[in-house]
């Protein structure tokens, strides 16, 4: 007999579902408003993509008690929805670097023609997608989550965690599809057929501005993707995020190994090179990697860079994420969020710089973890300031 669908609460929520799902829908109806207003405000909203539709459905997650309602229902759309708009995504970026296009864009007129190979290689984007959730939706097997439990610390008898475990298991597998069927980072793939200027209609400020946004609505997110205001209080919020004050101690520590990381990857990263080069594997495109992140080359973009990247990406992972999925799963998920833009050479560096601030985090605090990613991220670009590359 198949296990029957029951999981457990940490704590019940906050009976006012009516005010989240509101806030909900307001949120979607200021996108809706703001796609066809454009302006400041379409540039405010659109930066939070990439994180408020996850906190909303961690808030979903949180209504559901431990039989079946409403809640599972909502979260099961949500989930749905949102896995579904990452693969579209996924798929599109992945056959756009398969194909030549122009600079001023296909002509729809005159559709482009594929070779057998490109077919195939879009037949195996489709294929790996699929596998992907395919594997994910495996996570929902009461016995497989017991199993993961031994190695990562997650309750598996909890609505919360399955959802979080089944949805980041699928976006982790997801993002390296492009990568593994193409052979390159779709990002860069594009920015070398169509160039800089044509793949973003943003100008440097605008890009500078949109990354300040994100973190903006980063903050909330997370906060809200741990139960603030449904199952913690502010206190427990910051607690459960690891976002408290450093020490003196730890912040110095922080600077101390963000400069030292970036010391030792500005002395391994050429022989990084050699080595990939010597054994004929690909490296990532220096060139075209410098012309997507353009806009931050300058001390102000090197800053923006190192405080928006440092805590907004430490906040959501290693705040968020690794306190359930442990370091490893968590760190693959960081890593995952770089493989449009970079090749295997360098997110071997983003796996090295993401098990550091994991165990920062595991020892100290997010917040530390966060001034090591930070400092790190400023000291690159710095240099790329100074020495131009």
């Amino acid at each position: 007999m198949s296990e029957p669908l029951v999981f457990t609460t940490e704590r019940p929520p906050t009976r006012r579902p009516g005010l989240w799902i509101g806030g909900l829908a307001l949120y979607i109806l200021l996108i809706g408003i703001s796609a066809n207003l454009g302006g400041e405000l379409a540039l405010f909203l659109n930066a939070s993509f990439n994180v408020l539709p996850f906190a909303g459905l961690a808030i979903l997650a949180y209504f559901a008690g431990t039989q079946f309602n409403w809640a599972w229902i909502a979260t099961g759309i949500w989930a749905t929805l949102l896995i579904g708009i990452v693969s579209v995504y996924t798929f599109i970026l992945g056959v756009a670097s398969l194909i030549d296009i122009p600079p001023g864009g296909l002509n729809p007129d005159q559709p482009p023609s594929l070779s057998p190979s490109v077919v195939l290689s879009i037949l195996l984007l489709i294929i790996g997608i699929g596998s992907a959730i395919a594997l994910g939706f495996l996570t929902l097997l009461p016995p497989i989550r017991r199993r993961l439990a031994r190695f990562i610390p997650i309750d598996p008898s909890s609505f919360v965690h399955t959802v979080a475990l089944t949805t980041i298991v699928i976006i982790t597998l997801m993002m390296f599809v492009p990568l593994l069927i193409t052979g390159q980072p779709p990002l860069l793939a594009l920015v070398n057929m169509v160039g800089s200027d044509t793949f973003s209609d943003l100008s440097n400020d605008e890009q500078l501005r949109s990354q300040i946004y994100g973190l903006v609505w980063t903050i909330p997110a997370s906060f809200l993707a741990v139960g603030f205001g449904i199952r913690r209080n502010l206190t427990e919020t910051l607690v459960r995020l690891g976002f408290v004050r450093p020490t003196l101690r730890q912040g110095l520590l922080g600077v101390g190994i963000g400069l030292g990381l970036a010391g030792l990857m500005t002395l391994v990263l050429p022989l990084m090179d050699t080595l990939w080069q010597t054994l004929g594997w690909p490296t990532t495109d220096d060139e075209a990697f410098g012309e997507l992140m353009s806009f931050a080359v300058s001390p102000i973009g090197a800053l923006v860079i190192g405080v928006t990247a440092g805590l907004g990406e430490e906040l959501g992972v290693r705040g968020v994420l690794q306190p359930r999925l442990g370091i490893w799963l968590s760190n693959l998920f960081f890593v995952s969020l770089h493989a449009f833009q970079y090749h295997w050479d360098a997110l071997l560096v983003v796996f090295v710089i993401g098990m550091t601030c994991g165990f920062v985090r595991k020892r100290t605090n997010t917040t530390t973890a966060a001034i090591v990613h930070g400092v790190y991220n400023f000291v690159m670009v710095m240099l790329t300031v100074i020495f131009g590359s």
